[in-house]
């Protein structure tokens, strides 16, 4: 079992990057893929326990969007396969 000040470590020992304990209770707070809804998750006083088995896939699949303005454009969302194929071209011409 980890906390959010336990958390910063072991993701740099997993070589998955750094996040500040900060950050991390953010994302537990408000992405919609975090594995375990905050009030699901067992409290020891004010502190609370998360598996740090079910978290690592979590934070492994993560896509990192560092300088996203979720406050100015909302919620990334997700890409489809038909996403790549459309942004190849813009299918308008000004030649004419």
């Amino acid at each position: 079992m980890v906390t959010f000040p336990e958390m910063p470590d072991r993701l740099e020992q997993a070589n998955l990057g750094k996040l500040s304990a900060q950050r991390i209770r953010k994302l537990a707070e408000t992405d919609p893929d975090w594995p375990l809804p905050l009030d699901e998750a067992p409290k020891v006083g004010r502190i609370r326990l998360f598996d740090w088995r079910v978290l690592e896939p979590y934070f492994r699949d993560r896509k990192s969007r560092q300088g996203y303005r979720s406050d100015k454009h909302g919620p990334p969302r997700k890409e489809t396969p038909d996403d790549a194929t459309e942004t190849g071209s813009s299918g308008s011409s000004d030649e004419a």
